[in-house]
């Protein structure tokens, strides 16, 4: 495992520091000052801490009332929740209404490098989506589209893997059971796109049970991966801190030690010269290292990349351990003491599907964000502070394809509207077609390039093209001492 990156303090905008001590403090010299630190400790529902903006608020009293679950709020405590607070509350300024009555002082440092403030850009399309949303009486989380969706898939997937298994014995050649391995690999990872993806989000229904049990069936019971992992590693990580190097969990962690060069701040290494050629094939055992990392980074190490896990619930590690009992009953066990096939042909067709469920996700995931399309805050060098609001960093670290395309939306769980998806994650993916022309023209009315590539072969070339470029050059890594 690489090492994992150093820490560092970041001041908060807006405070100064006291003569002669490294200590920052408000303007208002009454107000309460609390480092990252000190916040960070404020990380379970007994003491749940949260910094927004410059601000510290104390939501303890506020978990089991909150609105979106108690789970949201509680990962989000102890850590800086602002790109989070603000991008799952677009559409109404209650919330913020009702977090200035928790506020309990001000924080003198971060853990990661701050964005700039809004500029009138992200606000700007966020009241347009909500004239959208409210005079065309529509509900932005509304999960239906997704639930019949994802019956049919479901029905397939059953199908797919009974045909596999040889349950009918002797009924199909075994050429036909390799193809119903590969389609049942695909159907593995559509509900994950599809209901687990929007889930973890808070955009698949309008209360946490829609959320917790739709997420979590499809995640833990069915493809054996698990729920808070991957919260921690996608929505508190990747989605506040998109392609931010020693921030995003999706980019290494460290200058050395990781197989992908994806930033020019990594050291180059000969190797990196062949990347383009190693990385695809391996992307195939994503599905087998969500499953291992879960356990040996989440559950067990306390961290996934650079982002910290809070105390995990009791409640919590007995689900996990069910939900891997459980996925190795049906999906392993099952055919192997009921259905008609060898040990051989089993293991020979469950990494079929294996490779084919890690393929498809992986190059979903990959191509929106690993491209030469896409930008890399702080990739080339350090620096204390984001150049970019969070908003305008999100167009610029993701890219789109296939907008003409319903067939592309329907297989890639509409991440081919990424730059939709990162700005409005607690909207349903079902509604993306339909709102992105309102974000690319106010992109364009900011100055905001909005890329969007023709069809899903061009983006998956522009990332491989991302992948021989950053392993040819061989830039030196900067060294930052402190």
């Amino acid at each position: 495992m690489p090492p994992q990156a150093e820490v560092r303090d970041f001041p908060a905008d807006g405070l100064r520091r006291r003569q002669g001590s490294a200590t920052t403090v408000p303007d208002d010299a009454s107000e309460r000052v609390y480092t990252w630190q000190e916040v960070a400790k404020h990380n379970t529902a007994h003491s749940a801490w949260v910094i927004v903006g410059s601000k510290v608020y104390d939501l303890t009293s506020w978990v089991d009332n909150h609105p979106g679950g108690r789970e949201v709020l509680l990962l989000m405590a102890g850590r800086d929740a602002t790109a989070a607070f603000e991008s799952y509350h677009p559409f109404t300024d209650k919330p913020r209404k009702i977090l200035g009555k928790f506020e309990v002082g001000a924080v003198s440092n971060h853990e990661f490098p701050q964005y700039r403030p809004d500029s009138g850009f992200y606000s700007t399309m966020n009241k347009r989506l909500a004239a959208y949303f409210k005079e065309n009486k529509l509900n932005p989380k509304s999960p239906w589209p997704g639930v019949w969706r994802m019956i049919l898939v479901s029905a397939c997937a059953v199908a797919c893997f009974l045909a596999c298994n040889n349950f009918w014995a002797g009924a199909l050649p075994p050429w036909a059971r390799v193809l119903a391995a590969a389609a049942f690999g695909v159907l593995q990872a559509m509900p994950l796109l599809h209901v687990m993806h929007d889930s973890s989000h808070t955009a698949f229904g309008n209360s946490q049970a829609w959320w917790s049990y739709g997420g979590r069936l499809f995640m833990d019971f069915y493809a054996g991966a698990n729920m808070t992992s991957w919260h921690y590693q996608h929505v508190v990580g990747h989605h506040i801190y998109t392609n931010v190097y020693q921030a995003d969990p999706d980019l290494p962690v460290a200058d050395e030690g990781d197989p992908r060069r994806l930033v020019d701040r990594q050291t180059w290494k000969p190797l990196y010269q062949y990347q383009h050629l190693y990385l695809p094939p391996l992307y195939g055992i994503l599905g087998l290292k969500f499953r291992i990392q879960d356990l040996t980074d989440t559950f067990f190490g306390g961290k996934n990349g650079p982002v910290r896990v809070n105390p995990i619930s009791t409640y919590r590690w007995a689900e996990m351990w069910l939900s891997k009992i459980v996925w190795a009953l049906w999906r392993i066990v099952l055919p192997l003491k009921c259905f008609d096939i060898s040990q051989g042909q089993f293991w020979a067709l469950f990494l079929v599907s294996e490779w084919m469920t890690g393929y498809f996700l992986a190059f979903n995931f990959q191509v929106s964000h690993v491209s030469t399309e896409c930008e890399y805050p702080l990739g080339e060098k350090h620096s204390e502070a984001i150049s970019d609001e969070w908003a305008v960093s999100q167009v610029k670290s993701s890219v789109d394809y296939g907008h003409d395309s319903w067939l592309t939306a329907f297989f890639s769980g509409a991440l081919n509207y990424q730059v939709t998806h990162h700005l409005y994650p607690g909207v349903s993916q079902y509604h993306y077609p339909a709102i992105a022309p309102i974000i690319k023209q106010t992109c364009k009315e900011f100055g905001v390039e909005y890329r969007c590539l023709p069809n899903f072969a061009s983006a998956f070339w522009a990332h491989i093209k991302h992948l021989k470029n950053m392993g040819e050059r061989g830039v030196p890594a900067e060294v930052h001492m402190g």
